[in-house]
């Protein structure tokens, strides 16, 4: 049932990666489903990355995924990335939940498999960021940093 979960996940991530990048978007704003939790994860880093890998546990269900480039080029150091998180892959909690997230920058690029294990001297894991999310809403998240002084993740204040 995990697999089946983090594959979905990433069809998902893949298909909104897919939307971003050709400009299909209704409104141009992308906007959660009610049953969603849309992280908008801007991207400031002084270089490139290879993969975003983002381990999330909404109420202690712990679900692991990650972004990369659908061509196997590095993501863009200032790239918008987009990912869903549904209600029914943690077993359809309450519309409010507690939210933690932990981002690895893997800073050069390597093909993605599902264990989410890269080799460690490309692997560069951030402090975690926990907030209370409301499911059919949209958060920001921003990445800054770079290889030699780390990264950081930073929820941005809602409007």
């Amino acid at each position: 049932m995990k697999m089946k979960n983090k594959v979905l996940m990433m069809i998902i991530t893949a298909f909104l990666f897919v939307l971003h990048v050709s400009g299909c978007s209704m409104s141009g704003e992308v906007q959660a489903a009610e049953d969603e939790i849309l992280l908008k994860i801007q991207l400031d880093v002084r270089e490139d990355i290879g993969l975003l890998v983002i381990d999330c546990d909404i109420d202690g269900t712990k679900t692991s995924g990650g972004i990369s480039s659908i061509d196997k080029t590095m993501l863009k150091r200032d790239e918008l990335l987009y990912w869903t998180l549904s209600q029914e892959d943690y077993g359809n909690p309450g519309e409010t939940v507690d939210l933690t997230l932990r981002f690895k920058v893997i800073t050069e690029y390597c093909d993605p498999n599902y264990e989410n294990i890269y080799p460690e001297e490309l692997t560069m894991p951030l402090e975690e960021i926990s907030w209370t999310a409301d499911f059919g809403k949209n958060y920001d998240i921003t990445i800054t940093g770079d290889h030699d002084s780390g990264y950081q993740a930073v929820l941005n204040p809602s409007d």
